[in-house]
């Protein structure tokens, strides 16, 4: 039925009236019905195989200056070689190859040569461009099983194929960088490409993925490639660069035992009183020693470590993430507690002696023992109710004792939210500067439109956890009042804000956290109705970027719409090593980039690259900035991976055939 331009919204889907609710009440905007489900069922769980994972590893050569080569012994140690091949008349060659029909090319600065048979005289190849090498440099050759002769150039890739034609690969086909200075090939046809920004692994003729860019210093040494040398069985493979000699492995891993390697990193150097945080380390390749700093996310952080670990405990039942769980609830509840203002939650917490040296923004905690950092804003909050529900639900309701107190932890906040208008309200008395929930906040100031989707949104969701947890009806009362007298669930199909306003990665993040309790919790099928389609609305905005983390969130209610292919690669992708290292990705020549810069006037790609490519860290990052990372001594927490990964083994979305725990 439509009003005035609204949708009434249960009589409109036939959904009836749910108990409590007046339906006509429900004035919304215009929304999109339900969709119904495909037939996901019949293929959840995916059951996702082993994978491939590359590592490069820096290694010490001596004289290294003057080589022009790199060859294997029989054990398939490298060894240096420093004059190039040469031709039959004796003059130096780039490279040589020699086909399965006898024939005998040569790469060299003046073009390409070849020898028909060991009886004929060497010629030189008349074509260049279309019908031959793209230039007349010719700086590497190899030839692979098909007959195909792979030649590189300045310009790029050149094929001959068995029948005399000449094909090109340049930035456009997919070539990352065109100058090539490198070629090797395995028996697979697996082909490895060096060039002056890196190595390229090219799989021309398989399936799915077939270009693989490594560059700086987490897969090499230097940049520019002088040499590759592959081992017989393709693996590993060798590169003598302008800075020294690097090798990349290729190992084989699963998902599981990414996540089981992670972890462990969290409990030998990401905890800092309980709080998990990234670490910087003395030394980015040998360290001994890691320091956690404060930050102003400590409480979202956490947060996202102990959702992944209840869901951890509720896909495996494994004690030692229930104690991992556990450890990081306790640092939550010492946020929540530092201020000695029941509600009044910490941003992050020091030890006093650190404390006395910050500035106002730091406060004693009551005891003296700790500093306290005030103006916490509404990510923190966002985070420590996904904490609550995920905890609560997987974990401490079976507890009494842990029961007891999320019970008390979850009022106290939720009371002080409410007692304060849906505000959070500092030890100054004024309101923190994005602590606001409020009505006449989101609904009629217009400078904060951006937020009114987002934060309605999320104080739905703050309600719905609190009234799940402690089953007080003021809490579902309040729920109420917002969707029915302040029309939050209009606001909330509006969750995310599209062009021309800016896209917000971190608001992004922040919606799917808000978004998971709720979607799991409201049942009433008006409400739902409207909440579904504001979340698909929102996943249509972010699906290109195949997000594990938004994914999963998504398909927790709508599977057959969500891109599972999509996050199950990107959590393959996602590094093992989570040290930041950098990553330059703005030269290359297979990328396009946006007309608009993002909204930090940074220029943002078309497209997401792999996030074995560029210098993925957490969701609140864009992930079309083509530049980032750092030296490897900053080290990522890594629960940004832990999260999506153990939320899909959860959901039953994904499934291992033989997966390792996931705790050390």
């Amino acid at each position: 039925m439509i009003r005035g331009g609204a949708l009434i919204v249960g009589a409109a889907l036939g959904l009836g009236t749910a108990p409590g609710f007046a339906t006509d009440a429900l004035h919304l905007p215009n929304v999109m019905p339900p969709w119904e489900h495909l037939g996901a069922a019949k293929r959840l769980p995916v059951v996702v195989a082993p994978f491939t994972e590359q590592v490069g590893t820096p290694v010490v050569l001596p004289n290294v200056a003057g080589a022009v080569g790199l060859e294997l012994d029989g054990a398939g140690q490298p060894s240096l070689v420093y004059q190039l091949p040469r031709m039959p008349e004796g003059t130096s060659a780039n490279a040589q190859a020699t086909g399965s029909d006898g024939r005998q090319w040569f790469a060299t600065d003046h073009g390409l040569f070849f020898r028909p048979s060991p009886a004929q005289p060497l010629a030189r190849h008349d074509d260049y461009g279309l019908g031959g090498p793209l230039a007349t440099r010719v700086t590497a050759l190899v030839i692979d099983s098909r007959g195909v002769l792979w030649v590189g150039t300045p310009l790029g890739l050149s094929l001959r194929h068995p029948d005399g034609s000449w094909s090109q690969l340049r930035g456009k086909e997919g070539l990352p960088v065109e100058h090539v200075t490198a070629l090797a090939i395995d028996g697979h046809d697996n082909l490895w490409i060096g060039s002056t920004r890196g190595v390229i692994l090219h799989r021309p003729y398989a399936q799915g993925r077939r270009w693989f860019y490594r560059e700086g210093p987490r897969y090499l040494p230097g940049d520019r490639v002088r040499a590759i040398a592959l081992a017989p069985a393709g693996m590993p493979a060798w590169f003598l660069t302008d800075k020294g000699v690097g090798r990349i492995d290729t190992v084989t891993t699963t998902l599981a035992e990414k996540a089981h390697t992670i972890e462990g990193l969290v409990n030998a150097r990401h905890r800092r009183l309980g709080l998990v945080a990234e670490c910087q380390l003395d030394d980015a390749r040998h360290p001994r020693h890691s320091t956690i700093a404060d930050n102003d996310n400590d409480g979202l952080w956490t947060a996202y470590h102990v959702a992944a670990m209840s869901l951890c405990y509720g896909a495996t039942q494994d004690p030692a993430a229930r104690a991992s769980a556990r450890q990081g609830m306790a640092a939550l509840y010492l946020l929540q507690n530092a201020s000695g203002t029941p509600g009044l939650v910490a941003r992050s917490v020091v030890p006093a002696a650190i404390g006395k040296t910050k500035d106002a923004q730091w406060r004693p905690t009551p005891d003296g023992r700790l500093y306290w950092k005030s103006d916490t804003s509404s990510d923190e909050i966002d985070g420590h109710y996904l904490a609550f529900y995920t905890y609560y639900r997987h974990i401490a309701q079976a507890d009494p004792t842990e029961r007891a107190r999320c019970v008390r932890q979850v009022r106290a906040l939720t009371d002080y939210l409410l007692a304060h208008h849906y505000q959070l309200i500092d030890w100054t008395g004024r309101r923190t500067t994005w602590g606001f929930w409020d009505p006449e906040t989101l609904n009629h100031n217009p400078d904060h439109y951006l937020e009114s989707g987002l934060n309605s949104l999320q104080i739905l969701s703050f309600l719905k956890v609190a009234h799940y947890i402690t089953g007080d009806a003021r809490y579902a009362t309040h729920y109420q009042r917002l969707i029915r007298q302040h029309g939050y669930l209009g606001n909330v199909l509006l969750s995310k804000k599209v062009f021309p306003d800016e896209d917000n990665h971190s608001d992004n993040q922040l919606a799917f956290v808000a978004w998971y309790p709720i979607l799991q919790l409201e049942h009433d099928p008006v409400i739902r109705a409207a909440l579904l389609a504001g979340v698909r609305r929102h996943y249509e905005t972010v699906k290109a970027e195949h997000s594990a983390f938004f994914t999963f969130v998504y398909a927790t209610v709508d599977p057959d719409y969500a891109d599972l292919d999509g996050a199950i690669e990107n959590l393959r992708q996602i590094p093992t090593d989570r040290r930041q290292w950098r990553q330059v990705n703005s030269q290359r020549a297979d990328v396009q980039f946006a007309l608009r810069p993002n909204r930090f006037r940074e220029p943002a790609l078309l497209h997401v690259l792999p996030a074995d490519e560029y210098a993925f860290n957490k969701w609140n990052a864009d992930p079309f900035v083509p530049d980032g990372g750092g030296d490897g001594r900053e080290e990522d927490d890594g629960a940004a991976y832990l999260l999506p990964y153990w939320m899909a083994r959860c959901h039953g979305l994904i499934t291992e055939a033989a997966p390792r725990p996931a705790i050390p």
